[in-house]
């Protein structure tokens, strides 16, 4: 902790512990890296919120393991470990060691990524038949690995052999407990190389002790060392025991280590994003085509945190197309997701800086609810080639929907909420401050407006002015024309009204705004600040 704040990466293994407190202090930390595969000891959701990647290695050690985990299964059917004691203690017992034969019989996988998937290829060349579970693998990904799919109670009704190799979550700590191992097949054979607290310890003693489960193989234990209440499990005959052995060959060391260091030089040089654990959507943003689509989404959420002074509440977010980029991929719009809640949070005065990492689990805590829909937006088919639709809900019960693309590589706003018509706003880097408003269509009420800044000294970039092409059908009704201005209505269209937006060199001083604030032809007038 003393240290820590001049580093920009860590790499660890499985035994040094990244908590929060040492999160807390990593000022200028931009990824820690496990050698290995299992980040459970490393704070991933403190992590997040402090915009640091969180990245393994998930090839590294994936032969390594598996071959482990296959030879704890032969263990377990011959007997190995314990007819080796026999013999090296003057002992010639062949009958007590009789075992069974693999092939023929039922191996169950829970958790069928990298070292799942070895696992079974190595145990169909056996003449196993393999089945298994996994709540994120397509149909096609358990053909590809010829491994049949099953529900989780197939697995403990059919299996003779099951091994598990997922990660400890809240959803797999205890998954095989006193209940689900007492729906198993009488005498199975279970094998844990992957994270200790998978397995209930005390159910696991007890199903042995029953002779429920024939036999067990632990390569991973709740506390490592064992602690003393596990001396039980450990002395039991029928269960076999290593020392967390899973990546502990020559070959899976040099594996892990070479690979984080080039991950990490990927990460660092902005090349590659492999191996990141906590932001799926980071390798997206590597590719050119995003580019423009980032900025018009962070934009967005700038704009829209701006437009009203009612705290948002709900973010749905549409997109379609893209010609250089396909901007309907999940990763792509969860990267889109992620651009806008930064543009959001930043600008909510909140005081909260994030990133691209951190936004997400900002909005989050700020009670944001953020949906990514797919369903396309409207007006799909027009003379757009993209389009990214972001609505927010506020709580005052308004909603504002503003819709952007992208010609070329230039983001442009192209509607905002029923104004569209010959509207593309061009979002460019300069300009910092937009002056957004609505105001009678009417001659003459614009240059009143612009006599107004021309006072105040404010350059106007560019501007642009929508009419409503229909009535809206969700907003409630706009105040009257001879009402105050106010900041704080939805920007839903009335009557004889247009929509302008201008965008400024220079930022609007408050006199200024006062003065526009007054005129009664004018409505909803709001400064939006970009930079």
């Amino acid at each position: 902790m003393k240290i820590i704040g001049e580093y920009d990466g860590l790499v660890v293994r499985s035994a040094t512990k990244v908590t929060s407190n040492i999160l807390k202090e990593a000022k200028k930390m931009r990824v820690v890296g496990r050698a290995g595969v299992g980040v459970d000891n490393i704070d991933v959701k403190a992590s997040t919120k402090h915009g640091i990647m969180v990245m393994n290695t998930p090839g590294g050690n994936t032969v390594s393991t598996a071959q482990l985990a296959l030879s704890l299964l032969c263990s377990l059917a011959r007997n190995i470990p314990a007819a080796d004691m026999s013999v090296k203690e003057g002992k010639w017992d062949r009958k007590s060691f009789t075992g069974i034969e693999m092939s023929g019989k039922t191996l169950g996988i829970i958790g069928c990524g990298r070292i799942g998937q070895e696992v079974a290829s190595c145990a169909s060349a056996m003449g196993m038949e393999v089945i298994g579970y996994d709540p994120v693998m397509g149909a096609d990904d358990f053909v590809r690995a010829s491994i049949r799919i099953a529900t989780l109670e197939d697995i403990y009704r059919r299996s003779d052999f099951i091994t598990v190799h997922t990660p400890l979550t809240p959803e797999t700590s205890n998954l095989l407990n006193e209940k689900t191992l007492a729906q198993c097949k009488p005498g199975v054979r279970i094998v844990n190389c992957a994270r200790g607290g998978i397995i209930d310890e005390s159910a696991l003693l007890r199903m042995l002790e029953s002779g429920q489960v024939g036999g067990a193989a632990l390569d991973v234990f709740t506390s490592e060392p064992p602690k003393d209440h596990l001396r039980p499990l450990i002395a039991h005959p029928n269960l076999v025991c290593t020392p967390h052995l899973g990546a502990s060959t020559d070959e899976a060391q040099v594996n892990v280590a070479r690979d984080i260091a080039n991950q990490m030089c990927d990460v660092f040089d902005q090349r590659d994003y492999y191996g990141v654990v906590n932001v799926s959507y980071l390798s997206a943003s590597t590719q050119v085509h995003m580019k423009p689509f980032m900025v018009l989404a962070e934009k967005i959420g700038a704009m829209q945190a701006q437009l009203s002074s009612s705290r948002v509440l709900k973010v749905v977010l549409k997109t379609f197309g893209g010609r250089d980029a396909n901007i309907t991929t999940r990763q792509a719009r969860a990267l889109l997701e992620a651009k806008v809640l930064q543009g959001l949070v930043k600008h909510m005065g909140l005081g909260l800086v994030p990133d691209l990492i951190s936004a997400p689990i900002m909005a989050k805590e700020a009670k944001i609810e953020s949906v990514i829909s797919e369903e396309f937006p409207e007006k799909v088919g027009s003379q757009y080639w993209n389009l990214l639709s972001v609505e927010v809900t506020r709580k005052d019960g308004t909603r504002t929907k503003i819709k952007g693309a992208v010609f070329g590589n230039t983001p442009h706003i192209v509607q905002v909420d029923d104004f569209s018509d010959l509207f593309a706003f061009r979002l460019i880097e300069g300009p910092s401050y937009i002056l957004a408003f609505k105001n009678q269509d009417r001659p003459g009420a614009i240059s009143e407006v612009l006599e107004i800044l021309q006072r105040a000294n404010v350059n106007i970039a560019s501007m642009n002015v929508a009419r409503a092409a229909l009535p809206p059908p969700l907003s409630p009704p706009a105040p009257s024309s001879s009402s105050p201005s106010s900041s704080t209505d939805s920007l839903a269209p009335t009557g004889g009204m247009a929509l302008c937006f201008m965008a400024l060199d220079d930022d609007v001083s408050t006199n200024a705004m006062n003065s526009l604030l007054s005129l009664s032809f004018l409505q909803n007038v709001n400064k939006i600040q970009l930079q």
